[in-house]
């Protein structure tokens, strides 16, 4: 089988439904009240430095993975344990994401039925594209986000008589405090997930394309999810948002066009399952690339099912309930990220660019000679 290789359009629709995956129906952490907006921005801003610096990596070590590039810049030990605890953190993602969907289904959609059910569903549903290959899994993103982006513009624009601006006031009644904890939450919860895509890097073209990728995805999920957050702000206001677990769908189903089109939170579900798929679908085929560099097996495929069922297994016992779930999402989870989001990249990249450094100054006397 030849090399795979995503196109950029393909690359940016992954980049789009992975940040946008779970937080699109669970809301971005929300102290700040109707400031939150602020929060939202603010994380975008510290998210664009942050992908030129994983953009930087795909240059220094084209057709390389977040794996090859570990145990290349420090040694065959270290590297793999840090691949060890990449491959723990994806692993963990993809169960946190298939639980906020079986939490979704519990709550909402499918209340007589176990929650493992749906998450099952979902899980073979990921193992079935990763095994199939990366090429499937950015085609299907191309495909559903053109749909997700058409329900969300419909159902922004069905949510405009709803709207009430003195949601709005005051700015900032609350000081800048909660909104910096909110943008640390935001940061670190979704945009700064998008770390996973480093371990798909051999699937880009060589060609300097991470930059645009990253950067562009990472800003249009970011005009998206502001669009979604201001909608949920304006239709239900600060006091109801901060007590919803999901609070888009609690905001789609107050639509009433002349009691005619009604109940339509049902279809606005749907962009939360493919983009949740994707999510999922992304961090199951890192998690078995990792395992592959580890242990120098041949192909990732041979272990796709097993982490799969792993996956949905762990989703299931993951958490005691959705209160659980909840704070384990804006509270905990931002301290959790912060090493395989922020330190360990930032290390690498440092250490990366001595490593080249030196390997410069290492050749000019050679050619000085």
């Amino acid at each position: 089988m030849g090399k795979e290789i995503i196109p950029g359009g393909q690359s940016i629709s992954i980049v789009i439904l992975f940040i946008i995956g779970s937080s699109l129906f669970m809301g971005t952490s929300g102290e700040s009240g109707n400031s939150s907006w602020i929060a939202i921005i603010l994380a975008v801003l510290l998210a664009i430095p942050l992908m030129l610096i994983y953009a930087r990596l795909h240059t220094l070590f084209p057709g390389k993975n977040l794996y090859d590039m570990l145990i290349i810049v420090f040694g065959g030990v270290i590297g793999r344990v840090f691949c060890c605890l990449y491959i723990w953190y994806t692993l963990h993602l993809g169960s946190l994401v298939l639980r906020n969907f079986g939490e979704f289904s519990k709550t909402v959609a499918l209340t007589s039925t176990p929650m493992l059910a749906p998450m099952l569903i979902i899980g073979l549903l990921c193992i079935w594209v990763v095994n199939a290959g990366m090429e499937v899994v950015g085609r299907s993103a191309k495909f559903l986000l053109l749909f997700t982006l058409a329900v969300i513009i419909v159902v922004q624009l069905l949510s405009i008589p709803k709207y009430e601006y003195e949601h709005l006031k005051p700015v900032l009644d609350s000081g800048w405090g909660p909104v910096f904890a909110d943008m640390a939450g935001t940061f670190t919860f979704p945009f700064a997930e998008i770390v996973v895509f480093l371990g798909v890097f051999t699937v880009l073209p060589r060609k300097g394309s991470a930059a645009r990728v990253l950067v562009g995805g990472v800003i249009i999920a970011g005009v998206i999810i502001i669009g979604v957050s201001v909608r949920n702000l304006l239709v239900l206001g600060p006091e109801i948002l901060s007590s919803l677990y999901f609070p888009s769908f609690v905001a789609v189903s107050r639509i009433n066009i002349g009691d005619f089109l009604t109940r339509i939170e049902g279809s606005a579900a749907i962009v939360f399952v493919t983009s949740l798929f994707i999510k999922a679908s992304l961090c199951l085929y890192v998690t078995c690339q990792g395992i592959a560099r580890v242990f120098k097996l041949q192909s990732y495929r041979s272990v796709v099912l097993q982490m799969g069922l792993i996956m949905v297994y762990m989703s299931d016992f993951i958490y005691k309930d959705i209160t659980q779930m909840q704070d384990f999402a804006y509270h905990i989870y931002k301290v959790y990220a912060l090493p395989f989001e922020v330190f360990i990249p930032l290390l690498l990249w440092a250490m990366a660019e001595i490593m080249i450094r030196r390997a410069q100054n290492r050749r000019r006397p050679q050619h000085d000679s």
